[in-house]
């Protein structure tokens, strides 16, 4: 996988992957895009989702509409993200003990799984 990010102006990027670019802009107002939490609380939350959606497919359990609700708690020392709080609502009339395997298959999503076991991050950095 590779993603490219492009400095635009003032606290606003560009994030590039394969045909596609997405704005961030971490302005203390509204600002003219994500900001960078805000996608890394989508792409938990759309990856739990997608997980979700495809062991039911699987399992071939009836789910309807998937929503979650993400709300981070933000610790000052180091900054940085303290907690995450996910409400998951399904519309299903699966059974419970189906119910149960929906809601743990949503943790086994690949961007939780990376946020329970940090990957190693290197960094290269170079001068032009």
């Amino acid at each position: 996988m590779h993603v490219e990010v492009e400095h635009i102006a003032d606290r606003r990027f560009a994030i590039r992957a394969r045909d596609h670019e997405l704005t961030v802009d971490d302005s203390e107002d509204d600002g003219a895009g994500f900001r960078p939490t805000e996608l890394l609380l989508g792409a938990l939350g759309a990856c739990m989702a997608e997980t979700m959606a495809d062991f039911a497919r699987f399992q071939q359990i009836p789910v309807g509409r998937i929503r979650m609700q993400l709300v981070d708690e933000v610790e000052k020392a180091p900054s940085r993200i303290g907690a995450i709080q996910i409400v998951i609502e399904v519309d299903t009339d699966a059974d419970e003990q189906r119910q149960v395997s929906l809601a743990q298959v949503a943790s086994a999503c690949k961007i939780n799984q990376t946020l329970q076991t940090p990957p190693t991050i290197e960094v290269d950095f170079s001068v032009r």
